[in-house]
């Protein structure tokens, strides 16, 4: 019923308020996204994808590539893992879904198109952090808990898990 789309440079800010939305709803310190926007510096090298109803931006994700692990936000969340020596990392991220539109399966065709740019990608590995409710999701997908990732105090009281999977794995 619902598709995921690119997101145009267009809808960028739109995607980036959503995000803050969401995550207020969710108990997210609203003064941390004092613009209204949850964005960063990375987002410019990030691929967003979105999902509409009609023309209104309901669902959203991202995803980057890197080289290196040094090039992913919060390295240092990473560096003990037992990851490839050599080859593309992937980073999905920023899984974000309207409440009212929740249960409908979108979260899944988010990161069925996270999966799947990531392996058309030639990722060897894919990491993330998770919140609890992503967490479940992604270990039904066949991704690995590694423990807890670092805390974030734009999201008080929510603890992130380090995850890792091989694309095209599952």
């Amino acid at each position: 019923m619902f598709e995921v789309v690119p997101c145009p440079p267009e809808r960028l800010e739109e995607l980036f308020a959503l995000r803050a939305r969401v995550w207020i709803v969710e108990g997210a310190d609203p003064a941390a996204f004092e613009s209204g926007q949850w964005t960063d510096g990375h987002d410019g090298h990030r691929a967003h994808c979105m999902v509409l109803d009609g023309d209104r931006l309901i669902a959203g994700a991202s995803l980057s590539m890197h080289d290196s692990l040094a090039e992913l936000d919060e390295p240092e969340a990473y560096a003990a893992l037992p990851l490839p020596i050599s080859g593309r990392i992937a980073a999905p991220a920023r899984v974000i879904v309207d409440a009212s539109y929740r249960g409908s399966g979108i979260a899944q065709r988010l990161l069925d198109a996270q999966d799947h740019a990531a392996s058309a990608a030639g990722a060897v590995i894919a990491v993330r952090q998770a919140s609890p409710a992503m967490r479940r999701l992604l270990e039904r997908r066949g991704w690995q808990s590694h423990g807890p990732g670092p805390a974030d105090r734009r999201f008080p009281g929510v603890e992130f898990t380090v995850m890792t999977i091989v694309p095209g794995a599952r």
